[in-house]
């Protein structure tokens, strides 16, 4: 019965309408919606049937890399990071990295800078907003909306930072930063020129 209620309406015209708004979830939430649309939907039966995948049943904790003590110096240390950080992207999807030599007032810079985006009027928004992953930076809502089985409730921005950083021109200007040094001297070290190709690296 509700597999039949789901299928019952025109979901990819409502997709498209949602889409075509350019304002994303922020949008919704932003014009006081009081329910959640059919397309963020997903069945109870699906989900009382999650289960995770068997070459990840061994993993209690999110992955973590340690990026002190001269890691970039050793070779092989450098290769064991680069290997962990590209299946822990493939399999989980997020890792979190430690000791990198980011000052904390960047990172908190950073996030401000992130809220700050979502946070924008719609217009400004709405400029940057589309699904074509060759622009520099790119503002969608759910990058896989047309073909996932019910759209998440988030809005995102990606940076594409490799092979080549972005501009500040590229970027929005509530997202640039100055002195971004140290983020790239990070990036640079832990890859070098050809050892891992993380086309979007960063997504928000």
């Amino acid at each position: 019965m509700e597999t039949m209620k789901i299928a019952s309406f025109d979901r990819v015209s409502e997709l498209k309408a949602f889409d075509d708004t350019k304002t994303g979830v922020k949008g919704l939430i932003d014009s006081g919606v009081s329910e959640v649309p059919r397309i963020f939907h997903h069945s109870s039966l699906k989900l009382s049937n999650l289960t995770l995948s068997s070459d990840l049943q061994h993993l209690t904790t999110i992955p973590t890399f340690d990026l002190g003590g001269h890691v970039f110096e050793d070779e092989t240390r450098r290769n064991i990071v680069i290997q962990g950080i590209k299946e822990a992207s493939e399999k989980w999807g997020f890792f979190q990295v430690i000791n990198h030599g980011v000052p904390l007032d960047l990172l908190e810079e950073m996030k401000d800078g992130v809220r700050g985006f979502h946070e924008q009027p719609p217009e400004v928004r709405k400029q940057y907003y589309g699904r074509d992953f060759s622009r520099r930076f790119m503002y969608l809502s759910n990058f896989d909306l047309f073909s996932s089985p019910a759209a998440n409730w988030r809005d995102t921005f990606s940076c594409t930072i490799a092979p080549d950083p972005p501009k500040p021109e590229d970027l929005p200007e509530i997202c640039r930063y100055d002195d971004d040094s140290h983020c790239l001297t990070c990036f640079n070290s832990l890859t070098g020129s050809k050892h891992i190709h993380m086309k979007h690296l960063v997504w928000f």
